[in-house]
C-alpha cells in the first residue's frame, strides 16, 4: 500500500469511517478524499500528488485546506466539492498559488469569484459548478491570461455578464449552462480572439446570442441546446440574428423545439 500510486475512495461511506492515509507518500493520484472521514493534514506528506478531488466537510475550514494544499507543489489538477456552506466569509482565505496547477473544478457555493491573483497565473481549465455567484466571474477570469476552457454550469444567478476587450486572450472552449437567471450577454469586440467553440445551455431567460460574437472569427463550432424556438429561428439562414453567427461552419441547435 506505501507504494500505491493511484486511489478512488468511495463517494459514499458510513458517517463513523474514518481512514488514515498519512502514509501513502508516493501517491499521485487521490479522488474524493473526504474531510469528514479523513484528517486534511494526511495530504501534507503526499508531496507527489498532480491529481487531488476533495469534499470539504465537517470542521475543516478553507483555510486549513489552503494551507495543506501549499505543500503539494507538484499538483497539476484539483477539485473541490462542498455543498454544505457558503463561502461568503472565507473567499478571502481561498488561495492556490501552485505553479504547476493546470485545472481547477469548484463545486460549491460563493457569492464571488476570488480574485485572480489568488490562482496560478497559468491555468488552464476551470468548471464552475453550482457555485450561485451574484458578481459576474467574467471580469476576474478573463485576467487569467492563460485560460484555454471554461465551463459554467448553474454557476452564476446574476442577469448580466460582460466579456471585455482583449479578456480571454487564450481561450479556445467555453460552454455556459442552467445559467437560470441569466438575461444579457455582452462580448466586446477583442474578446475572446481564439475561441474556436461555444455551447449555450438551458439558459432560458438569456434573451439573445451576444452581438459581438460576429467578431469572433476563429470559431468553428456553436451548440445552442435546450433552448427557445424563437432563438433557432432567428439564427437559422434568414433570420434576423444569422449576421452573429453566419461565419461559423458548424452551428447545432439540440432540443430547441419548445415555445
Amino acid at each position: 500500500m506505501l507504494e500505491l500510486r493511484y486511489l478512488r475512495l468511495p463517494q459514499l461511506m458510513d458517517d463513523k469511517t474514518e481512514l488514515e492515509l498519512g502514509d501513502l507518500v508516493n501517491l499521485e493520484s487521490l479522488w474524493n478524499f473526504s474531510t469528514q472521514h479523513s484528517s486534511v493534514t494526511d495530504l501534507d506528506r503526499m508531496t507527489k500528488l498532480r491529481n487531488l478531488s476533495v469534499s470539504l466537510t465537517g470542521s475543516c475550514t478553507i483555510e486549513t485546506l489552503s494551507s495543506s494544499l501549499r505543500k503539494l507543489r507538484n499538483l497539476e489538477r484539483f477539485h473541490l466539492i462542498d455543498l454544505f456552506r457558503n463561502m461568503a466569509d472565507s473567499v478571502g482565505e481561498f488561495v492556490l498559488d501552485l505553479i504547476h496547477l493546470k485545472e481547477i473544478v469548484l463545486c460549491m457555493r460563493m457569492p464571488r469569484f476570488p480574485d485572480q491573483f489568488r490562482f496560478p497565473p497559468h491555468l488552464a481549465h476551470i468548471r464552475l459548478l453550482n457555485c450561485k455567484m451574484e458578481e459576474d466571474p467574467m471580469p476576474v477570469l478573463e485576467k487569467l491570461l492563460y485560460l484555454k476552457s471554461v465551463r459554467f454550469m448553474s454557476a452564476f444567478v446574476g442577469r448580466r455578464m460582460v466579456c471585455s476587450k482583449d479578456g480571454f486572450p487564450q481561450l479556445f472552449a467555453l460552454l455556459i449552462s442552467e445559467e437560470s437567471e441569466l438575461e444579457e450577454w455582452i462580448v466586446e469586440e477583442g474578446s475572446m480572439p481564439c475561441l474556436r467553440t461555444l455551447t449555450i445551455s438551458n439558459c432560458k431567460k438569456l434573451k439573445e446570442i451576444p452581438d459581438g460574437l460576429k467578431y469572433i472569427t476563429s470559431i468553428k463550432e456553436l451548440k445552442i441546446e435546450g433552448m427557445k424556438k424563437e432563438w433557432k429561428e432567428k439564427l437559422v439562414s434568414g433570420g434576423e440574428n444569422y449576421y452573429k453567427v453566419q461565419h461559423i461552419p458548424n452551428v447545432q441547435f439540440i432540443n430547441c423545439d419548445d415555445e
